[in-house]
């Protein structure tokens, strides 16, 4: 949920592996970067008629917040989610993609930390029974 000054709130979701495929769309038909994003966050905003209401420096910095806070550093291409899905089903978090691609972006990269500690701890206890 964002508050903007006194407007009503604006409830927005968490982006999700679904939401790949809709950017790599997007960014194959359109040239300018902030379409995508006005795109995208017209699919994340859950109350979408509170949106109406705000002037033209409230949506920019409801979009600035979005950016920041939501979306940078956690879009991924298809062929990269794809590829961490891979590893992931292979770690065993579960058998399909369709259960993955429901999952929340933050919890995905939860689950990429955890992978990745995993690997390092299984390293380290494979160096230590080589030097025995």
């Amino acid at each position: 949920m964002v508050q903007i000054d006194d407007c009503e709130p604006i409830h927005i979701r968490e982006l999700i592996p679904k939401d790949f495929y809709i950017v790599q769309i997007l960014q194959n038909t359109e040239t300018d970067l902030s379409k995508t994003v006005s795109h995208l966050m017209s699919r994340l905003i859950l109350n979408p008629a509170a949106t109406s209401t705000l002037s033209v420096r409230q949506t920019q910095v409801l979009y600035d917040w979005a950016s920041e806070n939501l979306l940078t550093e956690r879009i991924m291409s298809v062929e990269q989610w794809l590829e961490t899905a891979f590893h992931l089903c292979k770690q065993r978090w579960d058998s399909s993609i369709d259960w993955l691609e429901t999952q929340p972006v933050p919890k995905i990269l939860l689950m990429i930390d955890i992978v990745n500690k995993h690997v390092k701890e299984q390293e380290e206890e494979m160096k230590k029974a080589a030097r025995k």
